[in-house]
């Protein structure tokens, strides 16, 4: 018998409580842990750690339906939409920051954690910029609490939840929360920014003000993007965000300086169709940080859909930096030393890798690309090629940003 899917368990969820005629009649469906996993036997908390929009089942997805915890092994089924939208592009100028000195045991340009993203924002200064005043850091981590709020017409009574808070910083006026994120993501589930906004508000009891923050670690940007909570799901003010780069003394590298070596990539691997340079970084970073990783597990990271997961993995592949072996995905020799790297010196090695391939280093000088180069993949289809080369398009201008501004 097949092994179901995350989709088809929803499915089978879904028809085995009725779940679609329910919620037409009242709005909304409880369903506990224990009835999820009568179903298909599937571990209720796999199936409900939904971070992203693409990430919710097939069902719910054509519904517009979505699922939040409510209680310690309870969830709730409504007619709403729990993900904020974060903007790709950075509107304000980048800030350029001086690296701390005289420091040994945090590399800024090799960070390793959301934890140590944070922390070296505070040595540097960076967050004393956003908060406009000093701060000591006073919370952070896991505890849980009862929250009351409302989504468009659902109410939510939530009791004993998990709420988790990345680093909380207290100044002599206010209190700030920040969500910490390495890698970008196009949205995010509000149980990250609103729960802990809404549980601070009642033990602060305007004793203080509470501010909060997404803060993503983008390459060697540090985006921080103050949410404000609007009495519904609240909003990401991209306007006012702050935006760090630390100065990198490193002698500027050349894209240009790559020479073409046929062997730089393996090509019983598809050649790539992955546009986001940018998701195949912070894969290698996720993967390096345990031994092995099933694809299911990796997923979870992602605002992309299932299908997408499988080319961003053949690019690891195609890289040579990544392998699989029983359903595990977990680096190579050469992986782990490239991830190792600080973070522009990583950039440099995936570059010299990428552009050393014949198809790649031809798009780079803006050169035509004969289709017959694309036969060691065994893709003939016009459109499939155009699709490729979209692909490295992509990639020439991501690389651009990081090594050639």
């Amino acid at each position: 018998m097949a092994k179901l899917n995350f989709h088809q368990s929803w499915e089978n969820i879904f028809k085995a409580y009725n779940i679609l005629d329910r919620i037409a009649k009242e709005g909304y469906v409880t369903i506990s842990a224990d009835e999820i996993k009568a179903v298909d036997g599937k571990e209720p908390r796999n199936l409900t750690k939904i971070d992203f929009r693409e990430k919710l089942p097939h069902i719910m997805q054509e519904h517009d339906l979505s699922i939040l915890a409510v209680k310690n092994g309870l969830y709730k089924i409504a007619k709403n939409d729990p993900f904020i939208d974060v903007a790709k592009e950075i509107q304000n100028e980048i800030e350029e920051i001086e690296v701390p000195k005289n420091l040994l045991t945090i590399d800024p340009f090799n960070i390793k954690s959301e934890s140590g993203a944070l922390d070296i924002a505070a040595i540097s200064g960076m967050l004393t910029k956003v908060f406009e005043e000093e701060a000591k850091l006073s919370i952070r981590g896991r505890l849980r609490g009862d929250l009351d709020f409302s989504l468009g017409d659902t109410h939510y009574n939530v009791a004993g939840v998990q709420i988790e808070v990345d680093g909380g910083y207290e100044t002599s006026s206010a209190v700030h929360l920040i969500e910490a994120k390495i890698g970008y993501t196009n949205n995010i589930n509000i149980r990250q920014l609103l729960y802990p906004q809404l549980y601070w508000e009642q033990h602060l009891q305007g004793k203080k003000s509470l501010k909060s923050y997404l803060f993503y670690l983008q390459g060697d940007i540090f985006r921080f993007i103050p949410y404000i909570y609007d009495g519904d799901k609240g909003y990401l003010e991209h306007k006012r965000e702050r935006v760090f780069r630390f100065k990198d003394p490193q002698a500027k590298f050349s894209l240009y300086s790559i020479k073409v070596d046929q062997k730089s990539v393996d090509s019983s691997v598809p050649f790539p169709q992955a546009d986001r340079f940018e998701t195949i970084l912070t894969m290698l970073f996720l993967i390096a940080q345990e031994e092995s990783v099933t694809k299911e597990e990796l997923s979870m990271n992602f605002d992309i859909v299932e299908r997408q997961i499988d080319y961003y993995l053949n690019v690891l592949k195609w890289l040579q930096l990544a392998k699989e072996s029983k359903g595990f995905f977990m680096l190579t020799p050469k992986g782990k030393k490239i991830a190792d790297l600080a973070f522009r010196q990583r950039v440099e090695a995936l570059a010299k890798i990428v552009f050393a391939d014949p198809i790649c280093n031809r798009l780079l000088y803006n050169q035509e690309v004969d289709p017959k180069l694309f036969a060691v993949y065994n893709v003939n289809s016009q459109s499939t090629i155009k699709r490729r080369l979209r692909t490295i398009r992509s990639w020439i201008k991501y690389f651009q940003s990081i090594l050639e501004s």
